[in-house]
C-alpha cells in the first residue's frame, strides 16, 4: 500500500477508467461526482476513515464516478492485486454478498442519479418506492401499523394509476430513461410488485 499527498482539486480517478486501485483517506475530504447529459452530478463526499473507489476494484469493471480533491488530502492507495487477497480471504458466503451489493448498488444507482425526463419516468419512480414501502409494510413485525401503510398505498395505487392515464392522453414526447417490461401506465403497483411473504424484522 502507498501513501499519498493529493493537492486540492487534483483527480484521483475519472468516470469511465478501470479501477486498479481503492483508497482509504486519511485526511482531508474527497469529492465524488458524475457526470451525468453534461452536467456534474455529486453523488457523495468521502471523510477520513473512509474507503472509496473500491466498487471497480471489486467486480473489474469502469468508475462510475470521479474523485476529486476538494481540500489537501493524504490518502492510502491499495492496489487492486492487495485488495483482492484481502477480498479472498474471507469466507465465499461474504464475497458473495459484497458482489451482490455490488451488483444491486450499481443498479439503482443508474435509476437515481439519471433524471427522469418524461411523464412516464416519474411513474415508474413513484411506483419503484411504493415498492419498497409496500415491502417494508409487509416485513415490519407491528401489522396493525402495516396494514395501515397497505390501505394507504391502495389509495396511491389508484392515484397513480389516474395520473398514468392523465399522462398517456397527454402524449409526452419527452426521451424515457427508465426502462421496464411493458407499457408502463397499464400496469398497476399490485402487478408489478407481485405478493411478499410477512416475515418479522
Amino acid at each position: 500500500m502507498e501513501k499519498l499527498a493529493v493537492a486540492a482539486g487534483a483527480t484521483l480517478f475519472r468516470q469511465g477508467e478501470m479501477g486498479d486501485a481503492a483508497y482509504i483517506l486519511e485526511k482531508g475530504k474527497i469529492m465524488i461526482f458524475q457526470q451525468v447529459e453534461g452536467q456534474r452530478v455529486e453523488l457523495d463526499t468521502i471523510r477520513p476513515g473512509e474507503i472509496f473507489g473500491e466498487m471497480a476494484v471489486i467486480d473489474s469493471s469502469e468508475r462510475m464516478a470521479t474523485a476529486v480533491a476538494a481540500t489537501d488530502c493524504a490518502v492510502t492507495r491499495v492496489p487492486q492485486a492487495i485488495f483482492n487477497r484481502k477480498l479472498e480471504a474471507t469466507d465465499k458466503f461474504v464475497r458473495a454478498l459484497v458482489n451482490m451489493f455490488i451488483k444491486n448498488i450499481r443498479t439503482s444507482h443508474r435509476i437515481f442519479v439519471r433524471r427522469p425526463r418524461s411523464f412516464r419516468d416519474n411513474i415508474k419512480l413513484i411506483r419503484f418506492f411504493a415498492f419498497n414501502i409496500q415491502r417494508y409494510a409487509n416485513l415490519i413485525e407491528d401489522r396493525p401499523l402495516g396494514e395501515e401503510m397497505l390501505a394507504a398505498l391502495d389509495k396511491v395505487d389508484k392515484a397513480v394509476a389516474e395520473l398514468a392515464e392523465i399522462g398517456n392522453r397527454a402524449k409526452d414526447k419527452r426521451h424515457d430513461h427508465i426502462m421496464e417490461e411493458g407499457d408502463a401506465h397499464n400496469v398497476g403497483l399490485k402487478s408489478v410488485m407481485g405478493t411478499e411473504g410477512h416475515r418479522k424484522l
